[in-house]
């Protein structure tokens, strides 16, 4: 599927079917409430690493103090698709909301964990131990 496919079964499923994305960064929850898919039609764009033509993400949040956020995200094909995939499993098991948060093993700004069920967030991720033999 293309990648402005996904976009579209994205935008469809996590906007008004009950289902939930939430979005965890910095001790924050953004609650997304509206999708679009824009269209980047000049270099006046804030998505700089997209050349002009190509489609991006324009989410509407809300934190847990109603305060608004607007977020344009340039998210990946695998993680669009596993966003789809993880509703398909979470629907199942009766969840209503999947959580992503950045996954604190890495500096990479594009590593996101997605998180689902009766407890979402580890409290503690830390890396596993190593143990040295002399």
């Amino acid at each position: 599927m293309s990648k402005l496919g996904l976009m579209e079964n994205f935008m469809k499923t996590f906007v008004g079917n009950g289902f939930h994305l939430v979005i965890r960064e910095k001790g924050n929850s953004l609650l997304v409430h509206t999708i679009e898919i824009m269209q980047k039609v000049d270099e006046t764009c804030p998505i700089k690493d997209i050349p002009v033509g190509d489609y991006f993400l324009h989410l509407l949040a809300t934190d847990l103090h109603g305060a608004e956020a607007s977020i344009a995200c340039n998210w990946s094909q695998e993680l669009l698709q596993n966003l789809l995939e993880n509703y398909k499993l979470a629907k199942e098991a009766g969840q209503k909301k999947i959580a992503m948060f950045r996954n604190p093993m890495t500096n990479d700004t594009s590593g996101w964990i997605l998180a689902w069920g009766n407890r979402e967030q580890p409290k503690t991720m830390q890396p596993a131990q190593i143990a040295y033999v002399s």
